[in-house]
């Protein structure tokens, strides 16, 4: 019996906090993508290697740079506030996983 209480329990507050998510699924994709676009920008200091790698993550992820741009502009006019929270997030994201890949890299020599 308690275990069904349990197991009734966990997937009620899995259920509250999937029905409560903070970003849609477009949004989603859109951070996603632009996090791997700066972390191959703070990566790669070839510029043409780059703006490759951008072209490639861009279709990769179902956009042209035009729908990228314009996706990006329309969350921006929605709600100011959440875009600035979510480029912040997005570029806290991208910062950190630089550095532990370096951090390891550094740790394999």
């Amino acid at each position: 019996m308690k275990r069904i209480v349990f197991l009734f329990l966990s997937l009620l507050i899995l259920f509250i906090a999937c029905s409560k998510e903070k970003y849609s699924a477009s949004e989603r994709k859109f951070m996603k993508t632009y996090k791997e676009i700066l972390i191959v920008r703070y990566t790669l200091s070839d510029s043409i290697k780059a703006n490759q790698e951008v072209d490639r993550i861009l279709k990769r992820n179902g956009f042209t740079l035009r729908d990228f741009l314009d996706y990006s502009w329309k969350i921006r006019m929605k709600d100011v506030k959440k875009f600035n929270e979510m480029m912040d997030s997005i570029k806290n994201q991208a910062a950190l996983e630089v550095l532990e890949s370096r951090k390891s890299e550094l740790q394999k020599r």
